[in-house]
């Protein structure tokens, strides 16, 4: 009998998380595990819906919020509790929780749960929002078997501001993985429908800050007039860029084609690749972007950004110093950063990932 892994779920758009928690289930099916992946929310896009193999197991509820999905969720798995799971992955605050009281009430036999801290949130919210997060985190934490950080920053952010939590679990500070067998795309076969380009990508939300990056390209624009900027994603800001772009008159010059399923075409054959972000977990999309393209921008949005040799950095939310640091990009040569981005890629394998976790469990 195969063994199984469970992977919880908000809904299968893929932001940072979803891309990791996909990441995890694809690697774990690819080394003959039985994957079963639980969502809040009804199907969406079908990001997750890459296999046909009876081993990759999909369950959706019928709620068109995560609100209303718990109780959905907690009667799938009730209903599917014969299943013993070797491993429990989860990244979301809610669901790290949601999944750790489950297994406390006996709902799901989990041996070992893997919970994945997914952004900073004691510096990300504030007030009632925050208020309940610290519930979560008191109410369930302690019966998860092995908490990730993704950064030093992210660890020391978490001990200062629940430390008898921290103290009593295992915490571990672990790096974002990639699947290198998903970086095999620097052959430009695939046609990007834009030429002399810059490039960014994620969910249209006030974090991403590409609010930001449009101010700036404006002023990248008057060293380099036929430039575009393509920005990849969907989400809740779509209409204030689109006002923003029309204000700033670059409607002939910013695409935003919403989300794409491959994006590695289009890291590759850009000119220069930035993340923007004003605050992040760790932007895995930086990862990507180095596997495809040697000029690449971000902002110090994330702890462990500035460790990243090769890639150019600004501090974020600043419209001048992201200006500036671009067109020092597109003004320089990065072609040894090809064999730099490669090591660093290489040290973060998913190999690798799944070793630190078994030793650390």
């Amino acid at each position: 009998m195969k063994e199984k892994i469970l992977i919880a779920l908000p809904n299968d758009y893929l932001g940072g998380a979803e891309q990791f928690l996909k990441m995890i289930g694809e690697y774990f099916h690819g080394n003959g595990y039985e994957v079963h992946i639980y969502f809040l929310m009804r199907k969406g896009t079908g990001a997750f819906d890459r296999f046909t193999s009876p081993n990759y197991k999909l369950f959706f509820t019928t709620a068109s919020s995560v609100q209303h999905g718990a109780w959905d969720m907690f009667k799938n798995l009730r209903k599917n509790r014969k299943h013993k799971y070797k491993y429990a992955f989860t990244s979301h605050t809610s669901l790290n929780s949601f999944i750790a009281m489950m297994r406390k009430w006996n709902v799901v036999n989990i041996e070992f749960h893997i919970a994945r801290e997914s952004t900073s949130i004691f510096a990300r919210f504030s007030g009632f929002k925050l208020l309940v997060y610290r519930l979560l985190y008191v109410a369930n934490y302690r019966k998860i078997d092995l908490l990730i950080c993704q950064t030093d920053f992210m660890y020391n952010q978490l001990k200062e501001a629940i430390p008898n939590i921290v103290g009593s679990i295992n915490v571990q500070v672990i790096p974002n993985p990639v699947n290198l067998n998903n970086f095999k795309h620097r052959n430009g076969e695939f046609i990007v429908p834009y030429s002399n380009y810059i490039v960014s990508a994620g969910r249209l939300i006030p974090e991403k800050g590409f609010d930001v990056l449009l101010e700036a390209f404006k002023k990248l624009k008057q060293h380099f007039p036929k430039l575009e900027l393509v920005i990849l994603g969907d989400g809740e800001l779509l209409n204030n860029l689109q006002s923003q772009i029309e204000t700033l008159g670059l409607v002939e010059s910013v695409h935003l084609p919403g989300f794409v399923d491959n994006v590695y075409p289009y890291f590759f054959q850009s000119k220069l690749c930035v993340v923007s972000s004003r605050i992040e977990g760790f932007p895995n999309v930086l990862l990507q972007m180095m596997s495809q393209n040697e000029t690449v921008v971000s902002t110090l949005c994330a702890g462990g950004v500035e460790n990243l040799t090769g890639v150019l950095t600004c501090e974020p939310n600043n419209v001048d110093a992201l200006f500036q640091t671009m067109l020092s990009g597109l003004n320089s040569n990065n072609k040894d950063n090809r064999t730099k981005f490669d090591e660093i890629l290489k040290e973060r394998s998913i190999d690798n990932f799944v070793s630190a976790i078994e030793e650390k469990l």
